[in-house]
């Protein structure tokens, strides 16, 4: 397969203790969870590295249940899971083999596929992030440029907040008719409403 100059970072390292079970592994159907669904995604895009970061209670589930999904991903435990996701993506960016620009993706959005990877890709701007944008409210994933890469690489704060990074670059906002790219699963609840169906019953 042919391999973008683009890489991605799947934040999944989240204690998920609204969910009551670990979200990187809720069932996207009955041969696949969310984890595995995002992965598959941006192979099919192509992208150059695939960057996973879990918490260790995520590794030990996913070494438990003998899952084989991430072999060809960089895998990353957070550790300080008391930093936030800034902490996550500085993590991921680490493990890059050189800067490109990069998709940070939640896995609590399992909805992304490849022709909305194409459109923000196509949109991309060098000294920007980019986001995807449905009737006027931002969604998922971002695609920072390598010169965010490069600056969030440098700053050597653990806690900070990636939001207010973001906001010292320009943002390219990229209108997608897709209206999933807004979901966030945090609760039963919401993945009942999505799926019509109990996570533990698929």
């Amino acid at each position: 397969m042919y391999k973008k100059n683009y890489s991605v970072i799947i934040l999944s390292a989240g204690n998920s203790f609204r969910m009551g079970f670990p979200k990187p592994f809720l069932k996207w159907d009955k041969n696949t969870n969310f984890l595995k669904k995002i992965v598959q995604e941006y192979k099919i895009f192509g992208c150059k590295e695939i960057i996973v970061i879990l918490n260790k209670d995520g590794i030990k589930f996913y070494e438990q249940n003998k899952y084989t999904f991430l072999k060809d991903t960089y895998i990353i435990i957070n550790k300080h899971l008391e930093y936030g996701r800034f902490y996550s993506v500085k993590l991921g960016l680490k493990e890059m083999s050189k800067p490109s620009p990069c998709f940070i993706q939640n896995v609590d959005n399992p909805f992304i596929n490849k022709n909305i990877l194409t459109q923000i890709s196509n949109n991309y701007l060098k000294n920007a992030y980019t986001v995807p944008v449905f009737q006027n409210n931002g969604g998922h994933p971002v695609l920072i440029s390598e010169t965010i890469v490069k600056y969030i690489s440098s700053i050597k704060e653990n806690n900070l907040n990636l939001r207010n990074i973001l906001n010292k670059f320009s943002r390219n906002n990229v209108s997608v008719n897709d209206e999933k790219i807004l979901c966030n699963i945090n609760t039963p609840e919401d993945y009942e409403n999505l799926f019509n169906s109990s996570f533990r019953e698929i």
